[in-house]
């Protein structure tokens, strides 16, 4: 079946900064944009390729995929690691600290119904189905790009991604072999992976931030109990009924937190910060306008969709797949390939906030699992400041970034790309006294 499906990975056309007449863009960057079809009811998945601004012959192809799910990836194109960053005028300026720094870097926007990807007849359901199609977008990518054919590989992601960076990989790794990239590493920052360690998190997390008392912090964990109860059904007996009602128990037990989860009392996304447009607490205006732009959408060869950045749709197709737990996934990649595993935190997040990332990285059932939890919190530093700090063993490596909600490149830049640099290098006793980065401003 995989075989038959492979002969409809095509791709549909392809635009570059050449077609950019009007300038919108500038002539920074090398950039091109495509869409690939992926199965029979021809279906497609956009992406949008910048090459690296260092050795784009040589560096590696990252990756980015942003959660939801149904958000598309270009959220963090313009507002986290991206090339461009908005002016108050929405005119564009480059970003100094796009991961593109080292990279070639690679967005798309998927499940299919995501931002420029459009379908009809196929919607991703299940990380199985996510993996499928992308198996089949990264292989017709190639074909249209053969340049990277080999090429060292890296999927990164955040958020929902948590369940998507490791369900694309473990297919890679084991399944779809045939694509033609060398996968070396995943990152998944602030992600949602393994519910059943994740979500009694939220009581210790929310207490030790001082959001909630003693009293609230003992009555949540007695209910996390029955929250845990209800994944651990849901998971064994794989019943999407039972997954949404799952979610549903403990989202509500979850969200006693914040209040109204229409008007929630802070940012979610960044404890620091109130939540000044609900509900996803920060203004993403400029972008909507900016893509659904006649000009924009010629220039990007995406005219007459509609782009909205996080598609409702494609979030409720995949309410069933919500407690899935990825962690099986990922302790094989640690324990049968080479393949690095980097989970991130910034640990200002509550909604994937670093203590779910610590729970369920030290629940991992992998080989070496007893040496990684014995293993010691290393200080992790950036131009000699105190920037996070990292256990790791083998090729597991768990950060908690300080100071950062949610979307760490877009509270800690600098810092993120120093995260990418050294994972790439899979350096990380690297150091402030190690060459710094030539920015382009």
């Amino acid at each position: 079946m995989f075989k038959a499906l492979a002969l409809f990975a095509c791709v549909a056309y392809a635009n570059t900064n050449a077609d950019d007449t009007t300038g919108i863009f500038g002539d920074a960057e090398q950039w091109k944009t495509g869409f690939v079809t992926v199965d029979k009811f021809e279906d497609d998945i956009f992406y949008w390729m910048f090459e690296s601004r260092s050795e784009p012959s040589t560096d590696p192809l990252v990756l980015w995929l942003t959660g939801g799910p149904g958000c598309a990836s270009e959220v963090a194109l313009f507002y986290e690691n991206g090339p461009y960053q908005f002016n108050e005028d929405s005119t564009l300026k480059s970003n100094p600290y796009s991961w593109n720094q080292v990279s070639n870097l690679l967005y798309v926007d998927q499940p299919i119904g995501t931002g420029f990807s459009k379908g009809g007849l196929h919607d991703a359901r299940s990380e199985t189905e996510v993996a499928e199609d992308m198996a089949q977008m990264l292989r017709g990518f190639v074909e249209q790009n053969p340049e990277f054919a080999g090429r060292d590989f890296y999927i990164t992601g955040e958020s929902y991604a948590g369940h998507y960076v490791p369900a694309i990989s473990h297919y890679l790794a084991f399944t779809a072999t045939d694509v033609n990239l060398n996968l070396k590493g995943i990152a998944i920052g602030n992600g949602l992976t393994d519910p059943y360690e994740q979500y009694p998190a939220y009581a210790k997390f929310s207490y030790e931030n001082g959001l909630i008392s003693k009293k609230w912090d003992d009555v949540m964990i007695g209910g996390m109990k029955a929250c845990q109860g209800l994944i651990y059904e849901s998971q064994h007996q794989e019943s999407k009924k039972l997954d949404v009602a799952a979610l549903e128990f403990c989202q509500i037990l979850a969200d006693s937190v914040i209040g109204n989860p229409l008007h929630p009392k802070f940012n979610v996304y960044d404890i620091r910060e109130p939540c000044d447009t609900p509900p996803l607490c920060y203004d993403f205006s400029q972008s909507d306008a900016f893509l659904n732009r006649e000009d924009v959408q010629t220039t990007l060869g995406v005219t007459g969709r509609k782009w909205v950045e996080c598609d409702t749709l494609v979030h409720t197709y995949l309410l069933g797949d919500w407690m899935t737990n990825l962690m099986p996934q990922v302790a094989e990649i640690l324990d049968q390939t080479q393949i690095e595993v980097l989970v991130y935190s910034g640990d200002k997040d509550w909604i994937c906030n670093w203590r779910g990332g610590e729970a369920w990285t030290a629940a991992t059932k992998w080989s070496s699992k007893q040496e990684f939890n014995d293993a010691e919190y290393e200080k992790w530093s950036v131009n000699g400041t105190d920037a996070g700090e990292m256990r790791q063993y083998g090729n597991l490596h768990f950060l908690r970034i300080y100071e950062a909600g949610h979307m760490v490149p877009m509270d800690q830049p600098e810092n993120a790309l120093e995260m990418v640099k050294r994972f790439i290098a899979n350096d990380w006793s690297l150091t402030e006294e190690q060459p710094s980065l030539d920015i382009i401003q």
